[in-house]
């Protein structure tokens, strides 16, 4: 099959919808199809790669001008779905309802499409998120004491972390209130708002920006990991970085009012949800010697169920 991924797939995990999109062209090409890319802003590619292709998904927020793409599109492939990582936008809602894009939708929350109309012979499915388990694995307490060791932590002190956008909206300035811990933010790079930046370094929070490839050691050594974030607006609808914690072995903190946690599968004690930034709990100290999650899958299950899916949505 030649599939045409469209979107922005850079070889990096460094963002939610480019981590899922990355994923799953990559296993894609692993079981053996052919797979064109094609950017955003790539017109000339999209219209030849639409046109080869026997099928087109795009991994991009579903907005206004993502709503005028996917209708030229489907000019093009008559085999077009559109991947949901969160809500998407009013805009894209309101001109899809009045006139409704000849395409299906894969998503990861099935609320998220829950309003969205479709056209004739066309569906919505939901995927699930995979992991890679044998690099996103638990270490011992021993180990951890090492790895805070070679970050220049101090290994008697517990460490909370967070990995994703440093940006407004995020929620990051909650971990100012951990004053009795060490702390830690792995940003992308993308997305930055530098006065948050500047706040929390000013607070003694370390930095790292960019894409960083052991980021399993991070989630490995560290104590807790912080998803202060409460809106769905900053983030994709299944936190990547709060599966990745888990599959670590390391305990989740987030907030009730970002319900969506609760869609992931997971020991009782892997997440901690709280209501306020005051009420966030002692430290937890030791690292799990098992991955809280449950029932996970990997990227190349994901990328066949989701062939699956497309082979037998098209009608």
């Amino acid at each position: 099959m030649i599939i045409h991924v469209l979107g922005t797939v850079n070889g990096i995990e460094n963002e939610g919808m480019r981590n899922v999109a990355t994923h799953l062209a990559r296993s894609f090409e692993k079981i053996g199809h052919t797979v064109l890319y094609s950017g955003l802003r790539q017109i000339s590619a999209i219209i030849q790669h639409s046109l080869k292709s026997d099928v087109t998904i795009v991994f991009a927020r579903a907005n206004k001008q993502v709503y005028w793409l996917v209708r030229m599109v489907t000019l093009l492939c008559k085999n077009v779905w559109v991947v949901c990582v969160q809500k998407p936008e009013a805009a894209f809602e309101q001109l899809n309802n009045q006139h409704p894009l000849k395409c299906s939708y894969l998503t990861i929350i099935e609320s998220d499409v829950a309003e969205i109309k479709l056209s004739r012979n066309k569906v919505k499915q939901k995927i699930g998120v995979g992991i890679s388990a044998e690099k996103f694995a638990p270490v011992s307490g021993e180990q951890a004491r090492r790895l805070k060791q070679k970050y220049g932590f101090d290994p008697e002190k517990p460490l909370v972390i967070h990995v994703g956008h440093c940006s407004r909206g995020r929620g990051l300035e909650d971990l100012i209130v951990l004053q009795d811990a060490q702390r830690m933010v792995v940003a992308s790079g993308m997305f930055e708002d530098e006065s948050m930046v500047q706040k929390l370094e000013q607070d003694g929070v370390r930095i790292h920006k960019g894409f960083l490839e052991n980021v399993e050691e991070i989630y490995q050594m560290a104590d807790v990991y912080l998803f202060p974030t409460r809106s769905t607006e900053f983030v994709i609808s299944i936190p990547l970085s709060v599966m990745e914690a888990l599959s670590c072995g390391t305990p989740v903190i987030g907030y009730r009012s970002f319900a969506n946690l609760m869609e992931i599968k997971c020991d009782p004690q892997g997440i901690t949800c709280i209501d306020d930034c005051s009420e966030i709990p002692q430290i937890l100290e030791g690292v799990a010697n098992k991955s809280f999650l449950q029932n996970t899958k990997t990227w190349d299950a994901i990328a066949e169920d989701v062939l699956r899916l497309i082979e037998g949505g098209n009608t």
